[in-house]
């Protein structure tokens, strides 16, 4: 050591009888043992240290934590680091809303009764492809692309759905790219034939459902006000055993369900899904914003399926909780995040009637509107919706310790809470750090046993996704 060292912004949690401290900078994690919680306890006080004026036995005691680059040497303020800008990342994915109409009338919903504001839509098979071989076309070095089939209900436009399959395949293998299929259906219109087709064409599914009769039918009625748990049901077994692919139940819950959490993960997957996926509800209006006491109890239920994914893991077996999973893997695989989400860098979304948009969540709504197939992808406009939404955040997030992880959070949460509801900014950002220090604890533990070596391979294989 021959320069002045620094301490890293980093946090310490405190986990059963032993502490963790969290390196904001790197995503990194290291458990402490005691005498090197005591190192800790005493220096980081000290802004800098020099370590010409430190003792041998200080130095060596420090010593690990420059090694986990906790502590570091002294240096000007780096410059800023240059980032990709949105409008200039090669495509990697592209949703694809080939109906905006649907035959639920779900009680949440975000697009509007699945028309985005407008009127019912559905892609033509025309549009379908050409948006597949602009995909294709503008995905750069990328070998593997996405393409997420969405709606309202994909489903009632099945011809275009066949459309950009077909062009995937013969487009697409003559460019020497591969494209991988996932669509998300409200299980309703699922036949034998539909079945067939999806499981040939290797296309993940993901269904929505919200879970028993009485939580998702008070959810997701049908227009008439019919419930639609059984008719979904009633194809699910059908879906579920012939599926190439994992088959994902996509739950949404308002805050008055929230205490539910666990009955809904239970039943759902008491149903045969191979993964559980629980989203709380976008508060599009002001009466679905959660009190602190409903936040709580959907924090209880995410700490009981984290309990039981350990309890699982220690057996040598994977709880198919999707939330956790994904944290899990985020964490195992220390990617510090730059940017919140991938929309407007190399995933965007176009609708049925041929514009693009920085995600599926902002379709209908003009002002985020950045371009069209015709004329392609207009960066200029996307960097300018995307820049007043984050205008002022990465200010106000860099005195958060889970600025790498979170990175700001959706930008369209961020929209309906700021800019529709006047909330003021960060009002999700408690729960989303006691989400955040859930998964760290819970991966420590996972680390402190025998179980990670069966979740490694898992857990890599999941990162990479």
């Amino acid at each position: 050591m021959n320069s002045r060292l620094a301490w890293a912004d980093h946090r310490v949690f405190e986990h059963g009888d032993e502490h963790l401290v969290f390196g904001v900078e790197d995503a990194s994690l290291f458990a402490l043992s005691d005498a090197a919680h005591r190192t800790l306890r005493q220096w980081r006080r000290q802004r800098t240290l020099d370590p010409d004026r430190l003792q041998p036995a200080d130095l060596e005691s420090l010593q690990e934590f420059c090694d986990a680059r906790i502590l570091r040497p002294l240096s000007p303020k780096a410059a800023p680091v240059c980032r990709a800008e949105p409008g200039r990342t090669a495509l990697a994915t592209l949703v694809l809303e080939v109906a905006q109409d649907c035959n639920l009338r779900c009680n949440y919903c975000y697009a509007g009764d699945g028309t985005y504001g407008g009127s019912p839509t559905l892609m033509d098979p025309a549009t379908s492809r050409r948006s597949l071989r602009y995909l294709l076309e503008h995905s750069g070095d990328h070998e593997h692309v996405t393409v997420i089939l969405f709606g309202g209900e994909p489903l009632l436009n099945l011809p275009a759905v066949q459309a950009a399959v077909d062009e995937a395949d013969s487009y697409g293998g003559s460019l020497g790219k591969k494209v991988h299929f996932s669509l998300t259906t409200n299980g309703t219109l699922l036949s034998p034939e539909i079945i067939r087709f999806l499981n040939d064409a290797r296309i993940s599914v993901a269904v929505s459902m919200d879970g028993p009769p009485a939580i998702h039918d008070s959810n997701r009625p049908h227009a008439d006000g019919r419930g639609s748990y059984a008719g979904i049901v009633a194809n699910l077994k059908a879906l579920l055993d012939g599926a190439p692919m994992p088959v994902a139940a996509r739950v949404t819950l308002t805050p008055a369900q929230w205490a539910s959490l666990v009955e809904v993960f239970d039943h759902l997957s008491g149903l045969g899904f191979h993964e559980v996926g629980v989203a709380p509800v976008s508060p599009v209006c002001a009466s679905l914003l959660p009190s602190r006491e409903q936040e709580d109890a959907l924090m209880r239920g995410f700490e009981t399926l984290a309990g039981r994914f350990l309890d699982e893991a220690a057996m040598g077996r994977i709880l198919p909780f999707s939330n956790i999973i994904d944290l899990l893997s985020r964490l195992h695989g220390g990617h510090a995040k730059g940017i919140a989400c991938g929309a407007g860098y190399g995933y965007m979304a176009i609708d049925a009637s041929g514009r693009f948009f920085p995600c599926h969540r902002f379709t209908g709504m003009t002002e985020f509107q950045a371009g069209d197939i015709g004329t392609g992808i207009d960066g200029a406009r996307l960097r300018a919706g995307l820049g007043e939404l984050n205008e002022g955040r990465e200010e106000s997030c860099s005195r958060c310790w889970a600025r790498t992880l979170c990175a700001g959070g959706c930008h369209y949460e961020n929209h309906l809470r700021e800019n529709q509801l006047g909330l003021p900014r960060g009002t999700s950002c408690r729960f989303i750090r006691n989400w955040l220090e859930l998964g760290i604890k819970t991966y420590a533990s996972l680390c402190s046993g025998d179980a990670i070596r069966v979740m490694n391979p898992f857990l890599n294989k999941r990162a990479q996704c």
